[in-house]
Order: structure tokens, then sequence, then C-alpha cells
């Protein structure tokens, strides 16, 4: 279903999209990077031709609505089959076009919260002596690694199934890695593959290393998460409570607030405004979130 939606997508846009290629060259390492295994055309096509097909969709569905079934003002009628349409595929084109950046930065923290524990691994099975693709060949069978077990696979697929050398199928990875980190130590260990060094001792260097790094993102984590805490504390238990309490004892006065009456007024709060602040609090922290 997807490969036939791909060659739809290409039909109706592959020539539009050789056309304008050089407008979207900024998200091809983007691609690359995220080891999506689909060609810059086939992206860009299946972006513009995902995006056009929900605008028709959301055209004709407001149309039959607002036609058929709810009664609106002319005014509002034109503004929501216009610009509805138009705000989903808006958006639709944002997602498809950010995907890759959002799949290769979750690659690249999979890949770096777990090389501290996969380069230490690394260090003891190199230390029993075997050559240094059957280490990435036991590395790529432990899946709590993430990224880091893919990117083992792809050393070894290099290896067997194109016939590149270690050195090379290891520089191969190096390249596409989105990690800056992961790729300095294949590259390190390339190094000293060519130049006859110490592997063991180079991992074991290379592991006290990243598990020190590792400490220190997770202390600063931890520091940052306090100042987040307090400051939820503020806004979002100390701040509610007290306009509570004033809402209350103006319920006892009278008046307005803004139109609405001090009852809607705190049920808006209770029941929209503190709902959405913790929900988009808690989405702050879920996106800032280092991983362990």
């Amino acid at each position: 279903m997807l490969s036939f939606y791909k060659k739809l997508a290409l039909t109706f846009f592959g020539g539009v999209v050789d056309r304008y290629i050089d407008s979207f060259r900024p998200l091809e390492p983007h691609i690359k990077n995220a080891n999506m295994k689909i060609l810059l055309k086939t992206w860009v096509s299946l972006i513009i031709f995902t995006s056009i097909m929900l605008f028709l969709i959301t055209f004709i569905l407001t149309y039959v609505v607002l036609t058929f079934f709810i009664q609106v003002e002319f005014y509002i009628y034109i503004f929501t089959t216009i610009f509805l349409p138009v705000f989903v595929a808006s958006v639709a084109f944002i997602i498809f076009y950010l995907y890759p950046v959002q799949r290769e930065n979750s690659r690249k923290n999979s890949i770096e919260n777990n090389l501290p524990f996969a380069t230490t691994h690394m260090a003891a099975i190199a230390s029993s002596g075997i050559p240094t693709e059957f280490v990435f060949e036991l590395l790529m069978g432990f899946k709590e690694y993430g990224e880091i077990a893919e990117e083992s696979r792809l050393i070894m697929r290099n290896i067997k199934t194109f016939g590149m050398s270690s050195v090379d199928a290891i520089k191969n990875v190096g390249d596409r890695t989105p990690s800056q980190e992961f790729r300095e130590l294949l590259l390190g260990i390339v190094s000293t593959i060519e130049t006859g060094g110490n592997l063991i001792q180079y991992l074991r260097e290379m592991s006290d290393k990243a598990l020190f790094d590792y400490r220190i993102k997770r202390e600063k984590y931890l520091k940052t998460l306090s100042t987040y805490a307090d400051i939820y504390t503020a806004l979002l238990v100390a701040a509610p409570l007290m306009m509570l309490a004033l809402l209350a004892t103006m319920s006892i006065i009278g008046g307005q607030v803004l139109g609405l009456g001090i009852q809607d007024v705190m049920l808006l709060i209770t029941w929209l405004v503190l709902p959405v602040l913790n929900i988009s609090y808690l989405a702050f922290i879920h996106v800032t979130y280092p991983g362990m």
C-alpha cells in the first residue's frame, strides 16, 4: 500500500519536484541521517501529494457539513471553507517536512543516551581478543542499546552484504550517523586499527569519558529540573490558588471579569486553563528530558 502511494506521488508530482528539487536540498542530509531509506525526490513528492490530498478532503468535508448540516453566517461559511483546508494542508506540509529532522534528533538522542553503556560493553568484548567486526556483530543483538544496535547492524550489512572491509564499513556508518559523539568513537576505532594502536585501551578510555560526560549531563539536568519545579509551584500551584481565592471573594461582592460572570471565570480556570497549562508543562518536560 505504501509503495503504491509513493508511486502515485511520484507520478503526479515527480516532474514538478525535479524542477524545484534544489529548494529542498537542505532536507537531504536529515533524511540520510534519519536512516529513512527514501530518496529526496520521493519524500518531497509525498509531502506535496499528501498536503494537496488533505486540502481537497478537508475542503469537501467542510463544504458538505456547512452546506447541509450546519447553518452559519455567509462570511463565516466563506472563511471556514477557505481557511480550514489551507490550515490542514499547511500543518501537514510542516509536519512532513520536519519529520526527518525530528527522526534524526530522536536517533541522535538514542545513540548518545546509550553510548556510555555500549562503549563499556564494546571494551569488554574487545578485551577477549576477537576481531573488531565481531564486536559490532555481538552489539547489534542488544536491542537495549537502541539506535546503536541499528548502527551496528548497518556496519555488519556493509561487511557481509556489500563486501566492505571492517575499516571501510565502520567509516561509512561513521559518516552517516547523526551523533557527533558516536561518529568520533567510530572514526577513532578506524584510526586505531589503521595505525596499529591498542583498541582495547582506546575503548576503555572512551568508555570512561562517556560515563563521565553522562554523569555531568544528568547532574546539570537535575539542577535544571529543580528550577522547573520552582516555576511550576509558583505559576501552576500558588498562583491559581490565589486567583481562585480572589474570585471567591469577588463572587460575594458581585461583578464581572472580561464580560464573564465570576462563576464562569472560575469554571474556565478550573476546567480549561489549568489542564491546558499542566499538559503544556508535561509536554515541555518530556521534550527537554535527556533520557536515561
